[in-house]
């Protein structure tokens, strides 16, 4: 089967891809469509992760509890001053370099939103 990470950049400017990219990690997780799913937050989707309310913190919520939401990036979290909003969330702050090396490594093949 195939592993997949999701890297999700799409901010502000396009929050629409935000929120396609976790309804459908969200669908893809319960269907089991893959060995492994995962989800990095990268650059401005940091800045809609943190103010997340209502669905969209609820469905962050479920992947955070399936364990599908890997991290996001510490270093945008402090630029941006958006740390303890994240954490709030229950998202872990990693370095970015890190986990997409580790990902690749591991064989995921990389979507982007």
């Amino acid at each position: 089967m195939t592993k997949v990470l999701y890297l999700v950049m799409s901010g502000e400017e396009a929050p629409t891809r935000f929120d396609m990219a976790v309804y459908s990690a969200m669908k893809l997780d319960e269907e089991k469509r893959f060995e492994s799913l995962k989800i990095l937050f990268f650059g401005e989707s940091e800045s809609i992760l943190a103010k997340a309310t209502g669905d969209r913190a609820q469905n962050l919520k479920k992947l955070i509890d399936a364990g599908v939401i890997d991290s996001a990036c510490v270093g945008i979290a402090k630029r941006k001053n958006i740390v303890l909003e994240i954490q709030d969330k229950g998202v872990t702050l990693e370095n970015y370099r890190d986990r997409i090396s580790y990902y690749l490594e591991q064989g995921y093949s990389v979507i982007s939103f």
